[in-house]
């Protein structure tokens, strides 16, 4: 198969490579064991993301089980999951869609029972849309929350289902590497 950028290069398949996935609106997600399509000629690199239904769900639930507060970020992506719209999700949290939107763009902190408010509605109304219960113990996860730790969310690909959190660490440019 011919590059689509060069159209020159042969485009080959590597695999087992990590992709630091922030196209998901997450920025510590990370797929381990992801298949690429490189360019031999310009070297441009694509990531071959399939089962994308599975791994949202999968980011989701792990977004959801952290031991960690929710950030901003975190909130959008589950909202987001579920496919409310800002001003329905404000609605069921019974708060306003100017807190809601504080809390997703970090300009006001959640506090502890919001939090844990967010993350037991996700589950109930994502097990009420696909007729489930969820096997996680939720709320022993939801009140076991830690404050001030920063984890990375590594999703494998082999099996989307199954994932890891490591530890953040900052290197001296401000980069954040897995321990």
């Amino acid at each position: 198969m011919k590059c689509d950028v060069c159209r020159k290069g042969e485009i080959r398949t590597r695999s087992r490579q990590t992709y630091r996935y922030k196209e998901c609106g997450l920025d510590n997600v990370y797929l381990l064991n992801l298949e690429f399509r490189v360019c031999d000629a310009c070297g441009m690199k694509v990531p071959r993301l399939k089962k994308m239904p599975e791994l949202h769900a999968t980011i989701a639930r792990a977004v959801a089980m952290q031991p960690c507060p929710l950030r901003g970020q975190d909130i959008r992506f589950l909202r987001k999951q579920l496919g409310y719209s800002a001003k329905e999700w404000a609605t069921l949290l019974r708060t306003n869609a100017s807190t809601l939107s504080r809390w997703e763009n970090n300009q006001q902190e959640i506090g502890p029972q919001s939090d844990t408010l967010i993350r037991l509605l996700y589950f109930r109304i994502r097990d009420e849309k696909e007729g489930t219960l969820s096997k996680e113990s939720v709320a022993t996860a939801a009140a076991a929350v830690s404050t001030g730790c920063f984890l990375d969310l590594c999703v494998n690909m082999n099996n989307p289902s199954v994932y890891s959190y490591k530890l953040r660490t900052p290197r001296g440019t401000g980069d954040l590497v897995l321990t």
